[in-house]
């Protein structure tokens, strides 16, 4: 049994014949798993945080979103955010021509963008990177109709 979105990712990764979301060469690969580990690691704790406040509560009568949470996540995603923004500028991909892994575990966080109120500026490069990724076809069919 193997849990753990991103190792799982890169499990299938590994045992599918000719794919290219996980590239085999160290430095190439390292910089994927680099950006997978922050994904996991920074990312989507910040993520998470707001979505519990702002969504989660509210769904199941946990009472008022705390404040000093969000405050705090707010600042964590602006962050974060600026980290991609960054690295986005005159890419395509976070890990360069082609998309990854780190592309599709960070997208995934950013899936709860409007439901959580992340404070991202849309029209960054950050924001058009996101719209590429709802247009994949992959990320289509995950979306509710």
């Amino acid at each position: 049994m193997l849990w753990e979105s991103h190792a799982i990712m890169q499990y299938l990764a590994d045992t599918t014949p000719d794919q290219r979301l996980y590239p085999s060469g160290p430095r190439e690969r390292a910089d994927v798993n680099r950006w997978l580990f922050w994904s996991a690691y920074h990312l989507s704790p910040a993520v998470r945080d707001l979505y519990w406040e702002r969504v989660i509560k509210v769904m199941l009568g946990r009472g008022a979103a705390d404040p000093e949470v969000i405050a705090r996540a707010e600042e964590q995603v602006r962050e974060l955010s600026g980290v991609l923004e960054r690295q986005l500028r005159g890419r395509e991909w976070i890990c360069g021509p082609a998309l990854t892994l780190a592309d599709l575990a960070i997208a995934a966080p950013f899936g709860v963008w409007e439901s959580a109120q992340l404070p991202i500026v849309r029209d960054s490069h950050l924001g058009e990177w996101f719209a590429r990724m709802r247009a994949l076809e992959a990320w289509r069919r995950t979306e509710e109709p």
